[in-house]
C-alpha cells in the first residue's frame, strides 16, 4: 500500500482504511451556505472554509470590532467645535397695585437680552485631540488584526490535531485488521497443529491491544474535533470531515530575516508602538487643557420706554491659579512611561517567541530530513515480507511480533515527524506574525 508521496501526503492517500476518498474541498465563500442547509450531514470543511467560519462567528472578534467602532468613534468626536450658548434674558420690573390688570405694568422698565457665547479652543487643543484619537484607533485596528490572525492559527492548530488523529485511527484499524486476520489464520494453523496454543495467545493479546489503541484514537480524535468546532464557535454536534495536506518537505529561512519580518508585521507589536504614540499626544493635549478656554460672547439688549438696540461684546477667561491641569498631566506622563514599558516588553516577547519556534521548527525539520525518504516503503516491505515468512512457516511468532514492532515505531516516526514539523511550522507563523508555509 501506497503511503509516501514525492511532495505531500494526503489524509485520502491511506486508502479505503480511512476512509476519506469521498472528501471534498468546501470553498470558502460556501461553507455558511452548507452548514445552514445540511446541519444534519456530515460537513466536509477545508482548512480556508473552517478559517473563515471562525472569523464570522468568534464572539471574541466581534467584542474587538465594537471595541474598535468605539475608538473610532472618538475621532470622530475630536473633530467636533464646541457648541455655541445663547442666552436670552427678559425682565419687567414694576410695581403691582391691585388686581393684576394690563393697565398696572409698567413697561418704561422692561429689558429683554440676548446673548451669544462661543468657547475658542486654543493652543493645540483640538489637534493634540484629533492625533490622540488617530492613534489610539490604529492601536485598536492592529490589536484587532492580531486577534484575527491569532483566531486562525488556533483553527490551523485545531486543525492539524483533528487531521493527525485521523491518521492514527486509520494505521490503528489497519492493524487491528491484519492481526484479526492473523488469529483466524492461527486457528487453522493450531488446529492443522503447525504452531502451539500459546503462539495464538499471543496473537489474540495482541489484537487485543490494537482494538484498545483504536478506541484510544476514535477518543482522541473526538476530542480534537470538539476542539476545533469549539476554536470555530460551530455546534459541537454537527459532524464535520477535514483533510490537510502534510508537507513532507520544508525549508530553513534565515533567522535575521524572519526577526526583521516579525518585528515589521506582528500586530501586536505594531499596537503597543500605536499606543505609545497615543500617550505622548495625550500628553501635548494635556497641557493644551491646562490653557484656558476663552469665551467671546456678542450681546443684544433692548431695554424701555424706547427699546433703542444696543449692542455689545465680551471675553471670558478662567484665571489659572489654582487648577493648572497638574493632575492629569502627571497622568498623561505616567500613562506615556506605561505604553513604553510596555511596547519594549512587546518587543522582548516577540524575539523570544521567534527564538523558542525557530528552535523547534529548525529541530523537526532537521529530524524529519534525516528520515529516509522511502521510510513507510521499507517498513511496509519488513512487514509484509514477515507476514509471508510467517503464513509459509519460515519464521516464528516472535520474528513477527519483532517486525510488526518494527514497522509500527517506522510509521508512527514518520507521521509523528510530519505531525510536529506542521505544528512547529504554525508555531513559527505565530512568531512571525504572518503565514509563512502555504
Amino acid at each position: 500500500m501506497p503511503y509516501l508521496f514525492s511532495s505531500r501526503f494526503r489524509l485520502c492517500g491511506l486508502g479505503a482504511a480511512l476512509a476519506l476518498g469521498a472528501l471534498f474541498r468546501v470553498p470558502a465563500a460556501g461553507a455558511q451556505r452548507i452548514v445552514q442547509d445540511a446541519p444534519g450531514d456530515t460537513i466536509a470543511l477545508s482548512l480556508n472554509a473552517a478559517r473563515k467560519i471562525a472569523l464570522e462567528r468568534s464572539t471574541a472578534l466581534t467584542a474587538d470590532r465594537y471595541r474598535l467602532h468605539a475608538a473610532e468613534a472618538d475621532t470622530i468626536g475630536a473633530h467636533l467645535y464646541p457648541n455655541p450658548l445663547l442666552s436670552v434674558n427678559a425682565t419687567s420690573v414694576g410695581v403691582f397695585h391691585g388686581p393684576l390688570r394690563a393697565s398696572t405694568l409698567d413697561y418704561g422698565q422692561a429689558a429683554t437680552s440676548y446673548r451669544l457665547d462661543q468657547p475658542i479652543l486654543i493652543a493645540g487643543q483640538m489637534s493634540n485631540r484629533i492625533l490622540t484619537a488617530r492613534e489610539s484607533t490604529e492601536s485598536a485596528r492592529r490589536n484587532l488584526d492580531y486577534q484575527v490572525f491569532q483566531t486562525k492559527q488556533a483553527v490551523k492548530d485545531a486543525y492539524i490535531d483533528a487531521a493527525y488523529a485521523e491518521i492514527n485511527i486509520g494505521l490503528a484499524q489497519q492493524n487491528l485488521d491484519l492481526f484479526t486476520k492473523l488469529v483466524e489464520a492461527s486457528q487453522v494453523r493450531l488446529h492443522a497443529g503447525d504452531i502451539a496454543e500459546e503462539d495464538l495467545t499471543k496473537l489474540e493479546l495482541t489484537a487485543l491491544t490494537y482494538r484498545q489503541a483504536v478506541s484510544d484514537a476514535e477518543q482522541s480524535l473526538t476530542d480534537a474535533m470538539n476542539t476545533l468546532k469549539q476554536t470555530m464557535s460551530f455546534d459541537t454536534s454537527a459532524p464535520i470531515e477535514v483533510r490537510y495536506d502534510f508537507q513532507s518537505s520544508g525549508y530553513l529561512m534565515p533567522k535575521d530575516s524572519l526577526e526583521r519580518l516579525a518585528y515589521e508585521q506582528r500586530a501586536d507589536l505594531s499596537a503597543s508602538e500605536y499606543a505609545v504614540k497615543a500617550a505622548e499626544h495625550q500628553i501635548e493635549l494635556s497641557k493644551s487643557d491646562a490653557w484656558p478656554t476663552p469665551d467671546i460672547g456678542v450681546e443684544l439688549d433692548r431695554n424701555g420706554p424706547d427699546f433703542a438696540n444696543l449692542f455689545g461684546a465680551g471675553i471670558g477667561i478662567a484665571i489659572p491659579i489654582f487648577n493648572r491641569n497638574q493632575d492629569d498631566i502627571y497622568r498623561s506622563e505616567s500613562n506615556e512611561r506605561a505604553a513604553e514599558y510596555d511596547y519594549e516588553t512587546a518587543r522582548i516577547g516577540v524575539r523570544g517567541d521567534l527564538d523558542a519556534a525557530y528552535a523547534k521548527y529548525r529541530n523537526s525539520l532537521e529530524v524529519f530530513r534525516g528520515l529516509p525518504p522511502n521510510m513507510v516503503a521499507m517498513a511496509t516491505q519488513v512487514r509484509d515480507n514477515a507476514l509471508s515468512n510467517y503464513t509459509s512457516g519460515r519464521i516464528g511468532l516472535l520474528d513477527l511480533l519483532s517486525s510488526e514492532q518494527v514497522y509500527h515505531d517506522a510509521i508512527a516516526s514518520y507521521y509523528g515527524s510530519l505531525y510536529t514539523l506542521a505544528k512547529n511550522q504554525s508555531l513559527l507563523e505565530r512568531a512571525v506574525g504572518v503565514d509563512i508555509f502555504k
